[in-house]
C-alpha cells in the first residue's frame, strides 16, 4: 500500500490471473461505525491470508481447493504469529473437495447481474453469503469472524473486536508473492488479463453491433403494423 496506494481496485489488480502462491496482509483499526462503546481505535489489527490459488473474479461461486491454505493473525505486543489452517489439511481422503476463497466486485468481468445473497468485495472461508473473514470494497466495516466450517477457529482480531462486533476499517494492504518463478508468473497473469480484456472487447462490440440491428429493423420500437423508427427507409 505504500507504493500503489489503499484501494479495493489495486488490490484485485495485483492478485487476479496470478498463477502462483500469495499472501495477503491487512492491517486496520476496528471500525468507529459499529462500536458499542467507547472503544480505542488505536488499536492495530492484523490479519491476512495464504494460498496456493489463482485469484480470479468469480461473482457468487466460491473457488480455490488447495487445503494447505490457512488464514492468520499477527500480535506485534508478543510477536507471534497465530495460524488457523484448513479443517481439511492433511486429510487425504477429502482433499480437494472444499472451496476456500471468492472474488465478487459489483462490476468486473465475472459480472452477471444476478445476486443471491453473495457480499460484494472478497471472502475468504465460509460462504458467499457470510464469509469468514470478508474484505469489503471500500474497505470500511470488514469483518473477521471467529469460525467458519472449513478453517479452525480462533479469533482473528486477537481480543481486539468484540465491542465492534468483529468490523474493522483497512488502512495498509501488503501482497506477497511468495516462492516459484517470479518473472514467469507475472508475465503469465498480464497474458492473462490480456485475454481477458480482447474477450470483455469483443463482448462489447457484440453488443453495440446487436442493438444498432434492432434499432435499424425498428424492432424496439414497432407497435402492431406501424413501422419501426427506421421503417420510411421502407417506404421510399
Amino acid at each position: 500500500s505504500g507504493g500503489d496506494g489503499v484501494s479495493f481496485r489495486n488490490l484485485i489488480d495485483k492478485i487476479r490471473a496470478y498463477s502462483g502462491s500469495t499472501m495477503l496482509l491487512f492491517g486496520g483499526v476496528p471500525s468507529a461505525t459499529r462500536c458499542l462503546g467507547n472503544t480505542n481505535n488505536s488499536k492495530q489489527v492484523s490479519l491476512g491470508f495464504f494460498t496456493f490459488d489463482t485469484w480470479t473474479e468469480s461473482e457468487d461461486i466460491m473457488f480455490g481447493s488447495d487445503d494447505e491454505c490457512f488464514l492468520f493473525a499477527l500480535d506485534y505486543e508478543s510477536n507471534d504469529v497465530k495460524v488457523f489452517p484448513s479443517r481439511l489439511r492433511g486429510n487425504a481422503a477429502k482433499k480437494g473437495t472444499k472451496k476456500y476463497m471468492y472474488c465478487n466486485p459489483s462490476s468486473g468481468a465475472a459480472r452477471s447481474g444476478k445476486t443471491d445473497g453473495s457480499l460484494h468485495g472478497f471472502g475468504i472461508g465460509g460462504t458467499p453469503s457470510l464469509p469468514r473473514l470478508h474484505i469489503t470494497e471500500s474497505l470500511e466495516e470488514c469483518r473477521a469472524l471467529s469460525h467458519d466450517a472449513l478453517f479452525e477457529d480462533g479469533d482473528l482480531m486477537l481480543g481486539k473486536g468484540s465491542e465492534s462486533l468483529y468490523y474493522f476499517d483497512v488502512n495498509e494492504i501488503e501482497v506477497w508473492a511468495v516462492g516459484g518463478d517470479f518473472d514467469e508468473q507475472l508475465a503469465a497473469q498480464a497474458k492473462q488479463k490480456e485475454i481477458e480484456l480482447a474477450t470483455l472487447e469483443h463482448a462489447r462490440q457484440v453488443d453495440k453491433r446487436q442493438l444498432l440491428d434492432h434499432i435499424e429493423n425498428g424492432f424496439a420500437w414497432k407497435s402492431h403494423n406501424n413501422p419501426g423508427l427506421f421503417g420510411h427507409r421502407d417506404s421510399r
